[in-house]
């Protein structure tokens, strides 16, 4: 009589132990800084940061979006194991490795003037007044081109404003953005920017991972391969590139006082 329910029970109790002992996928803490379109939260429109969620869907991936002060004390107090975000324009930092490029921004010049059209070297813009975001102009490759009276600016938002109130006469940023502002001009029937024809700045994205975090290497090597995976299958221009059809990405009420003055 023993026999016959002790088996079963003995079985049961092994399978639970297997169960409690099997290890859980350490967390792995990844922040950004907070970019329109790019790295956002709260529903926003984010293609950075679906990316990394899509290459890195079997993993415990918890994304923080924040600000640039914010995500640099995380990364210095360990709250983050990771960043996003490492531009190409800045030096690899001390004490990080990093991924392969896993995405692209393409900075181009563009004004509402035609001669953008043709402004595809840096030396075309010497010392004229140029609108740039912060998060490029404050970085090591930028920094040391002095020949451009560089406007710096906070965002995207800001960079197309100083343009439109002529404070500058062309702005640098970012060809996907720049195409999704020209969809809302002319929605509403208005001239678009003239977009230089080649980039001034090619950047390249990588996701950067403290060395002091033990699986820093695990996680980058499944970072490149679910990014190949995603390009693969073609889920990786869905995710990242905006649909050419589509109405824009942006913002509309946030643009709608530039767009009825411009």
């Amino acid at each position: 009589m023993v026999n016959r329910w002790y088996h079963p029970l003995v079985c049961a109790f092994m399978l639970l132990g297997a169960v409690i002992a099997q290890p859980h996928a350490q967390e792995v803490r990844l922040v950004g800084n907070k970019v329109e379109t790019l790295i956002n939260d709260r529903g926003q429109p984010s293609r950075l940061t679906d990316l990394i969620e899509a290459a890195l869907a079997n993993e415990n991936v918890t994304l923080t979006a924040t600000t640039q002060a914010w995500s640099g004390s995380g990364l210095r107090n360990g709250r983050f194991d990771g960043y996003i975000d490492h531009y190409s324009l800045d030096n690899p930092k001390l004490n990080y490795v990093y991924s392969k490029p896993f995405a692209n921004i393409a900075l181009h010049v563009a004004s509402t003037s035609a001669d953008a059209a043709n402004m595809n070297r840096l030396d075309q813009l010497n010392r004229k007044r140029v609108g740039l975001e912060t998060r490029f102009a404050n970085t090591d490759q930028v920094r040391s081109e002095r020949s451009v009276n560089w406007a710096r600016t906070q965002d995207f938002f800001n960079n197309v404003q100083q343009l439109a109130e002529q404070r500058v006469n062309y702005i640098v940023a970012d060809k996907i953005m720049l195409d999704e502002m020209n969809k809302m001009l002319i929605a509403v029937g208005q001239e678009p920017l003239y977009i230089s024809s080649e980039p001034l700045f090619s950047v390249d994205i990588s996701l950067g991972m403290r060395t002091a975090f033990a699986d820093a290497q695990s996680v980058i090597t499944k970072l490149n391969e679910g990014i190949e995976r995603l390009k693969t299958t073609q889920q990786y221009d869905e995710i990242y590139l905006p649909s050419v059809n589509a109405k824009s990405i942006l913002d509309e009420t946030m643009y709608e006082d530039i767009v009825k003055r411009w």
